[in-house]
């Protein structure tokens, strides 16, 4: 459980951290990539927008927000991201050109992946949700029979009566 928790608070870090590995890894590259220096550039702030966008998701769970920690789903595929993002990082500090284009293509498939994971699992909680709610909405509300409301008369109490002013 202190692992699931940990990751909870870990996506947070991870927006910051993690594009700023990679933008850090390519200021310390001895030389510079050729081509994959835009794609480097571009590959921050995508980077960025998708980790916030995971997070998101990840957080318009319940079960996520109440317990503050993710499923084992979640775990998985978030540290495999994270770690391609470090090995990305890795290759681009190297100027290993072929290693970090590879690996920054495969940062982007991982992307879409967790983001579908997160989607999915979203959509699985909600239905879930909305079955319970379903569920609840056939039971009758009242029992069957006649209903028969109380009469209000004058002698039952203080009455209040307010007029509008004229003006």
């Amino acid at each position: 459980m202190w692992l699931r928790r940990a990751f909870y608070w870990v996506q947070l870090a991870a927006i910051v951290v993690l594009p700023t590995w990679i933008m850090i890894a390519r200021s310390i590259s001895p030389s510079g990539l050729g081509t994959q220096d835009l794609l480097v550039f571009l590959a921050w702030p995508a980077l960025t927008v998708s980790m916030i966008v995971v997070l998101g998701v990840t957080w318009a769970r319940k079960s996520v927000r109440t317990t503050k920690a993710l499923s084992w789903t979640d775990v998985i595929s978030l540290g495999a991201w994270y770690l391609i993002a470090i090995v990305y990082g890795v290759f681009v500090a190297q100027s290993a050109e072929l290693a970090a284009g590879l690996t920054g293509g495969l940062l982007a498939l991982a992307s879409l992946a967790v983001f579908g994971v997160a989607l999915w699992q979203l959509m699985v909680a909600a239905r879930r949700r909305v079955e319970t709610v379903f569920a609840s909405l056939d039971h009758v509300a009242l029992p069957q029979g006649e209903y028969r409301a109380t009469r209000v008369t004058p002698t039952d109490g203080d009455v209040i009566r307010i007029d509008p002013s004229e003006r």
